[in-house]
């Protein structure tokens, strides 16, 4: 498919194809160089763009490409999978990675109407009920494209970043470094009776991979239970921007961590790695703070920045765990169907992974 694009200074034969795998490099720098807008910037430093896709059970992802030099313009993809919706096991895609070209920042509209006609006619033939996407919300631009798209906003999903501050060992955590599928299914397929969007497929792609890997744990203490995933090499991140009060804290907390070193605060730009806490719940709140201590001790001596946790914006019950230095990133839930209105999700009770 070719759309050619004039004006007074440029043309471009633009086409739509699928990804392929001699993208990556392309891919990779133009993530790497399209940090997030909002009060915290992000810039990526993973080596695989297309880990995410590996996750999913079936999925597509296509660029748009100027033909006439083989430049990327700008790509994005989705990902199907089974989610809890209503009570009901339903297939749903996943939309993400759409990112934009440095260079084609301020010319988005030509492309992108393009794009979304394959995704779209894609998604149309597919037997998918619904599809979402997350947008953090303070990055105006992306919520106003994925608005432009029909996604109307459902929920909102607040993810937390801890610095790693070094704390003793807890005596009596119990750690299993190859949970079973039974038993990591078990929980989410729990956590499904509670809301929606729980992924219900991760057995069959998710964790195996991860097991294989060795990057998933099942951490324990008293009645507190955390799923931590092992995202180090994965998805590095560094914080290309801070705005706002963010900036003079991140200076404080800075100069703390070089003079007192019991906290980890990475400077500007450089790569941070972390573990996202999948899933973390207890009973007794005194069990849930003392197993938030054992995450940051056992990642203090792994050598991991941050930890990453998140739940539901009406829920508190994580948040109450976390402590003073916690930094809320929260992200949009939006959603599309084919019948053109809201879904009305519940809560979500637990972090998609792939999210």
């Amino acid at each position: 498919m070719i759309h050619y694009h004039k004006t007074k200074s440029w043309v471009i034969n633009l086409i739509i194809r699928d990804v392929r795998p001699e993208d990556n490099e392309k891919l990779l720098e133009i993530e790497k160089s399209s940090a997030q807008e909002g009060k915290i910037w992000l810039t990526s430093y993973r080596t695989d763009f297309f880990e995410k896709s590996r996750y999913f059970r079936e999925g597509f992802f296509f660029v748009a490409e100027n033909e006439g030099d083989g430049e990327i313009i700008g790509c994005a993809g989705a990902g199907f999978a089974y989610y809890s919706l209503k009570g009901e096991k339903v297939k749903g895609a996943y939309l993400y990675g759409l990112r934009t070209n440095p260079k084609f920042r301020l010319k988005v509209a030509f492309w992108l109407k393009a794009l979304v006609k394959r995704m779209t006619d894609v998604l149309q033939d597919s037997d998918g009920v619904f599809a979402f996407s997350s947008v953090k919300t303070d990055n105006g631009r992306s919520a106003k494209i994925t608005r432009h798209l029909g996604f109307f906003p459902e929920r909102v999903f607040n993810i937390y970043a801890v610095p790693v501050i070094r704390n003793p060992r807890v005596k009596g955590t119990l750690v299993d470094y190859s949970p079973s599928i039974d038993e990591l299914s078990t929980i989410f397929e729990s956590a499904s009776l509670k809301g929606d969007l729980v992924p219900l497929d991760l057995s069959e792609t998710f964790f195996p991979k991860l097991l294989e890997q060795r990057r998933i744990r099942l951490m324990s203490f008293g009645s507190a239970r955390a799923v931590m995933w092992d995202t180090t090499g994965q998805t590095d991140f560094s914080i290309s921007k801070l705005n706002g009060g963010l900036k003079p804290l991140h200076k404080v907390l800075r100069g703390v961590s070089i003079t007192i070193p019991a906290i980890r605060v990475p400077r500007i730009g450089q790569p941070i790695k972390s573990w996202q806490v999948i899933e973390l719940s207890y009973d007794d709140k005194k069990d849930g703070e003392k197993l938030v201590r054992a995450l940051h001790n056992a990642a203090w001596r792994e050598n991991v920045h941050l930890l990453t946790f998140g739940e539901d914006s009406e829920e508190k019950r994580v948040r109450s765990l976390l402590g003073v230095l916690t930094f809320k990133l929260p992200f949009q839930i939006m959603t599309i169907n084919r019948e053109n209105k809201p879904l009305g999700l519940r809560k979500i009770p637990i972090w998609p992974p792939t999210l």
